[in-house]
């Protein structure tokens, strides 16, 4: 396997510091990815980068074990490699930009409300009418953001609502975590 992290060769690593999560992955930043294929690269390259390999060059092997399972983290995952992606092309993180469609909020602050309610009452039946309307909003906002993430790097009115639909999914995360 032709690796950025160790050379084919003399089997030396080098260094992860530089690449973005895609390329320590060998692959192309893009949203559309196979994840049976992810999950293959990443197996071969951590066994490659393992510090049982690398004695001399143990710390270098462990940044480089670190990083690789934090690539594999996010690009394995859909929200957070759109959001990963997001970040690639220059859209606003989300400890910089808060926003969310106004219709979200409402929505949120409703459900929380019916969710301490069914809660309060041990309503189960309500508790599991309110995790499939949660489940819904998560599996419409993520088809959302997968569209806007294929289509990155776009224009900055296309990074605005990526950047809002990933925001709304991390309130819908936060309510079904609550039920």
């Amino acid at each position: 396997m032709n690796s950025p992290l160790v050379c084919d060769s003399c089997r030396t690593l080098h260094s992860a510091e530089d690449l973005d999560h895609f390329r320590m992955l060998g692959l192309e930043p893009t949203y559309n990815v196979n994840v049976a294929d992810v999950r293959q690269r990443y197996l071969q390259l951590s066994r490659e980068v393992h510090p049982d390999r690398h004695a001399v060059q143990t710390g270098e092997s462990l940044k480089a074990s670190a990083r690789l399972n934090e690539a594999y983290r996010v690009v394995r995952d859909d929200v957070l490699r759109a959001e990963y992606l997001l970040e690639l092309h220059g859209g606003v993180a989300s400890t910089e930009d808060k926003t969310v469609a106004q219709d979200v909020l409402a929505a949120t602050l409703m459900l929380h409300e019916e969710i301490a309610e069914a809660h309060a009452a041990d309503d189960t039946g309500a508790l599991t009418t309110l995790r499939q309307q949660v489940e819904e909003r998560q599996s419409t906002t993520v088809a959302q953001i997968a569209e806007l993430a294929r289509q990155l790097p776009g224009d900055e009115d296309l990074r605005k609502q990526l950047r809002a639909a990933l925001n709304a999914m991390k309130y819908y995360r936060k309510l079904a975590a609550e039920i």
